[in-house]
């Protein structure tokens, strides 16, 4: 007959060792942008833009997105956070002159049926506001892009002189 497996006896606990101290988050482990520097960021971004759309400056999304590209590098796991802030505040910053023209009256909604249909577009407003919208969001990506390229060409070398711009993919050259 087979004889069962004798239990080993109990160990004793070692002896308890004290945690280690822990890490405080420093410049490396900064994950993205805190909650109220893209609220911020929203904010005034959307201020300037209105502001100067109602003045006619319709080129003022391009430079809040190059300001964001710039921005964004500091935060390289989580920068999309920052351009988002930046599109929303761009386009919230175009619609609000839109819609303040609209609610004082102004033939605002007349006026884009007209552009829209000359444009051999569905002669609606909506269709216009959309696409005026579309190209402030457009604008501020454009912005980023050429932000981050031209950072990107100018990032200086160790040694001080610029550095040639860093190759991705096997292409020939």
């Amino acid at each position: 007959m087979a004889e069962a497996p004798v239990p080993e006896p109990a160990q004793e606990p070692g002896p308890v060792q004290e945690p280690g101290p822990v890490p405080e988050p420093g410049p490396a482990l900064v994950s993205g942008p805190p909650a109220w520097m893209l609220a911020a960021a929203f904010v005034v971004v959307a201020v300037i833009v209105a502001a100067t759309a109602q003045a006619g400056a319709w080129w003022v999304p391009f430079a809040a997105g190059a300001g964001a590209g710039l921005a964004a590098l500091r935060w390289r796991p989580r920068r999309g956070l920052i351009l988002l802030a930046t599109v929303a505040g761009a386009v919230a910053g175009w619609g609000l002159p839109l819609w303040i023209l609209s609610l004082r009256g102004f033939p605002a909604g007349a006026t884009a049926r007209v552009i829209a249909a000359t444009a051999g577009l569905p002669p609606y407003a909506a269709v216009m506001v959309v696409l005026t919208l579309l190209l402030a969001a457009l604008q501020v990506l454009a912005g980023t892009w050429l932000a981050r390229a031209v950072a990107a060409v100018a990032r200086p070398a160790p040694d001080g002189e610029l550095a040639p711009p860093r190759r991705r993919g096997g292409g020939v050259g």
